[in-house]
């Protein structure tokens, strides 16, 4: 694993700070934009678009040396309620149109001259002072916000990676909601958006990195997900758009499509995220893309999603850690946000459950009444399958899991 001291601390370059200050500029502009755009009856696929070159336009209108390099550093992606991220469909092939109360996640990023500043926002479409964001929405966008700016508010030089991920733990307990798995903040160079020094948004074993020490002059992206649900997420069946090169692979290609596409990336996109809308033939690029994430070429950006009908929230922010303060370069876009954090939708849901979890019982206890008693028992197993439980009566018991002390049968004389 690197070291701290093998790390190219990108504020080192002079000009590297006003690289990054310019690009999260653009960042936050576009995305102030994109979240008035995203009204009921709009198209994901034409919003991701509109994005995109929005940002090319911003990029194009600067008065930079030919020898810089600008560009998209993330494509536009806006996931729905369920979605952990990176929903960027192809024009036409939207799975809905946006609707009245969806929670939206919406990420992109921008460089120049390979510095790369991301940002991503999540809002609630139609929110507004007369109509509050409620219940777990509510809840899970104020912490994510909580946890992010006190992970802003804490990291200077000295302070341990370890030290942050405790605090996001502490608030994760607090207030009763569960950090997404797998989810890491990394650190940033020069045409690296995702570098070896990690932070762990989560703090169990699994996730657990190699400690380190916040130094001055250095580039990190914040990446925050909370839920209602478990945490963990599984690939959904949407096909990947976003794909990134990886340049420590090398392998020869068998097909035309698929070398004329590594190409292209290399020329246009250096090592950074791109859209298979940038390819003049879709199918062409679907298929050359496919064949390089086979080998390892390219990693694509599956879509992911969590438990079914838990919200998940996400925000990110692009941080300079200095000597005298942390200045934050893009992040916690502040569009008016009105929340309604009494409770009562979620006191609502638990009066439901609670009701419907009597009338079941209820139920259950009335069945069993009606039921013969020629066989007494159910079997005891455990684990998921069916399998055959201890039985007391007649008959064999029946239970889910492994079973034991099946009844032997008597040897007739």
């Amino acid at each position: 694993m690197t070291t701290t001291e093998e790390i190219i601390k990108p504020l080192s370059d002079p000009e590297a700070a006003g690289h990054f200050k310019k690009a999260g500029e653009i960042a936050d502009q576009v995305m102030s934009k994109l979240v008035q755009q995203c009204k009921p009856g709009q198209k994901i696929s034409l919003l991701c678009s509109r994005s995109d070159n929005l940002i090319l336009k911003k990029l194009n209108a600067l008065d930079l040396d030919e020898e810089i390099t600008k560009g998209i550093s993330f494509p536009t992606s806006i996931s729905f309620t369920e979605m952990a991220g990176y929903y960027s469909p192809m024009p036409g092939k939207d799975i809905k149109m946006i609707e009245k109360g969806d929670l939206l996640k919406i990420d992109l990023g921008v460089q120049i001259n390979g510095y790369s500043a991301v940002v991503n926002q999540s809002i609630v479409v139609g929110n507004s002072e007369t109509n509050p964001v409620t219940g777990d929405h509510a809840k899970l966008l104020s912490t994510g916000k909580k946890i992010m700016s006190e992970i802003i508010a804490n990291i200077r030089p000295g302070v341990t990676n370890t030290a942050i991920t405790k605090i996001i733990t502490d608030i994760e307990k607090e207030s009763g909601v569960q950090m997404v798995k797998d989810v890491y903040s990394h650190s940033m160079e020069k045409d690296i958006d995702e570098g070896v020094r990690l932070i762990s948004m989560t703090g169990t074993k699994e996730s657990k990195v190699e400690k380190i020490t916040f130094e001055e002059n250095e580039v990190y992206t914040l990446d925050v997900l909370v839920t209602t649900g478990n945490g963990k997420l599984h690939v959904s069946d949407h096909r990947p758009t976003i794909f990134k090169r990886e340049k420590k692979r090398v392998h020869q290609l068998g097909t035309k499509a698929g070398r004329q596409v590594l190409f292209f990336v290399k020329r246009n996109h250096l090592d950074f995220a791109f859209h298979t809308k940038a390819f003049k033939s879709i199918d062409k690029a679907w298929f050359g893309c496919k064949e390089c994430s086979k080998v390892g070429l390219f990693i694509p950006y599956t879509t992911q999603v969590g438990s079914k009908n838990e919200p998940i929230v996400g925000f990110k922010a692009t941080i300079m850690v200095l000597a005298e303060e942390t200045v934050k370069v893009t992040g916690i876009y502040e569009p008016p946000m009105f929340l309604d954090l009494t409770e009562k939708e979620v006191e609502k849901k638990d009066e439901k459950k609670d009701e419907k979890n009597e009338n079941e019982n209820e139920k259950k206890k009335e069945n069993e009444k009606k039921k013969p008693n020629n066989n007494k028992g159910r079997g005891k197993g455990r684990g998921r399958g069916r399998g055959k439980g201890k039985a007391k009566g007649k008959g064999k018991g029946r239970g889910r899991g492994r079973g034991k002390n099946k009844k032997k049968k008597k040897k007739k004389k």
